[in-house]
């Protein structure tokens, strides 16, 4: 009996049996249909897939499949196995995405590494300049932060941005922006700017390509967070001007968590010295080394799961059966449209986006405070929706900006109408729990945020009054369904993606 072992390249189709379904059977029509090929649990009404996204159980099973193959023979998965079905993966996104080369994209296990990466690769000096918004997202906003507090002299520059708004009134202030930025900065130091391709909260689809050419004008550089675009937009890369673009897959894509990919095109590869962390492969600058070799240490720079990233050949597949990307992102898009309208009948509030200009699959609808609740920004307030919702069964993101509390909500293929008038009489009642729960806590004044920002950058200033331990240490778990008195810097609910 022979013992030996094949090391040929091993077609991700021959491993998985789980997509079988796929060719023997047609999908079911978008909207309830379609819950029972996910494995949500009864009567969970999911309209936040853009937070986590949500695996098909075929994807599930076919990463079983994988693991199981990798468990087989670890030395051959680790030295050789991976690597094929790897750039054919790669391959595939390449194309998706309308890269011109596959040596252009690489996966990382989400997008806050992808951009973290790349800004840490800049070699920061004094006088450099860093454009961020204060919609940028959160880890994203403090790396930025970090590398500012490391580095003496650098500069952060904000870009302020307040919904409602449009398109034109954006590009006209980043014009604007831009060119003071550029005018006050010392001769010769670069300036980086991080765009939102589609802002998370509120979420907003961004003239992102009209911002790169403003910078590119100019001579800026960009980095897009494009943590929301994949699965929901077409993306043509190779003509959108960006330096880097970064994007998750497991938000609108369909993989396992966490699969993203950095575009990174071969002019900016050049800056991109090592991985995070940093590979084996990695080689010192010097006229010795490579133009640049940053493809081959993203392909190991330590032992992982590369099931994740190879349950992208999957997802594609499963979103082919389904319909395609043509007609998921346009039954999402109406969905999203008139869900959003329904919801604000529902709670008798408003759209932030009315005209639809910023909607792709996800809406921003007012919640149904009073105005004077609305003022004063408090994360207990935030704490309780999220518990609230949760408890009910449900989910939609809430969040607190310019003033007022929204909820975005998320519409996906599984998704119907009715969904959306669910959500809208839950939140009517939550909401008005809250008010008169919070009314009841009262609060200590110096416990609650000025605002959101000061929130955002001071999150243990109001702990004092409340923590026996001063504001110091790791912050109280909240788990009541109810405002409970801890402070207001005990979750950062409103801020998670």
């Amino acid at each position: 009996m022979s013992n030996t072992q094949s090391i040929a390249p091993v077609p991700i189709d021959q491993i998985v049996k789980a997509t079988n379904i796929l060719q023997k059977s047609s999908a079911p029509k978008f909207g309830h249909e379609l819950l029972p090929y996910f494995s949500f649990k009864q009567g969970f009404l999911n309209l936040n897939n853009g937070s986590y996204g949500a695996l098909p159980k075929v994807v599930t099973e076919a990463c079983n499949e994988l693991m199981a193959w990798q468990e087989e023979n670890t030395d051959f998965y680790y030295r050789i196995g991976f690597i094929p079905p790897l750039i054919g993966v790669r391959e595939q996104l390449a194309q998706l995405v309308g890269a011109s080369d596959v040596d252009e994209l690489v996966m990382v296990p989400n997008a806050s590494t992808g951009l973290g990466v790349v800004l840490r690769n800049f070699l920061w000096q004094c006088g450099d300049t860093i454009i961020r918004c204060n919609t940028t997202y959160a880890t994203v906003y403090k790396t930025i932060q970090y590398i500012h507090d490391v580095t003496p002299g650098l500069e952060i520059s904000e870009f302020q941005l307040l919904f409602p708004t449009t398109r034109q009134a954006i590009l006209d202030g980043w014009q604007k922006h831009i060119t003071s930025v550029k005018a006050n900065a010392p001769q010769g130091q670069k300036i980086v700017a991080v765009i939102d391709s589609v802002v998370a909260n509120p979420a907003a689809a961004m003239p992102w390509k009209e911002m790169v050419k403003i910078c590119k004008d100019v001579g800026i550089w960009t980095i897009i967070d494009g943590a929301h675009s994949v699965g929901q937009e077409d993306l043509h890369l190779a003509d959108c001007g960006a330096d880097f673009f970064v994007s998750n897959c497991h938000k609108w894509l369909n993989t396992k968590r966490g699969a993203a990919f950095l575009w990174m095109p071969k002019e900016s590869q050049k800056i991109m010295l090592t991985t995070i962390p940093t590979s084996a492969s990695y080689v010192t600058p010097g006229p010795d080394r490579p133009e640049t070799n940053i493809v081959s240490q993203f392909q190991y720079n330590g032992t992982i799961d590369y099931t994740t990233y190879l349950s992208v050949h999957v997802a594609l597949q499963w979103r082919e059966w389904v319909g395609g990307e043509a007609a998921i992102h346009q039954y999402c898009n109406n969905l999203a449209k008139q869900g959003g309208a329904l919801l604000a009948q529902t709670m008798n509030t408003k759209v932030m986006d009315p005209n639809g200009e910023f909607t792709m699959a996800m809406v921003n609808v007012t919640l149904p405070f009073p105005s004077d609740f609305q003022a004063q920004y408090d994360a207990s307030v935030g704490t309780a929706l999220s518990n609230k919702l949760l408890a009910r069964n449900m989910y939609a993101v809430t969040y607190y900006h310019n003033s007022l509390w929204w909820t975005r909500v998320s519409a996906q293929i599984w998704n119907e109408l009715s969904d959306f008038s669910i959500l809208g009489n839950a939140l009517v009642t939550i909401c008005s729990e809250i008010v008169s729960e919070h009314k009841n806590a009262n609060v200590p004044q110096n416990c609650k945020a000025v605002s959101f920002s000061s929130y955002l950058e001071q999150p243990l200033q109001g702990a004092v009054a409340l923590d026996s331990n001063n504001g110091i240490g790791a912050p109280r778990p909240v788990t009541s369904t109810k405002v409970t008195l801890v402070g207001y810097h005990t979750q950062l609910a409103s801020i998670r993606p």
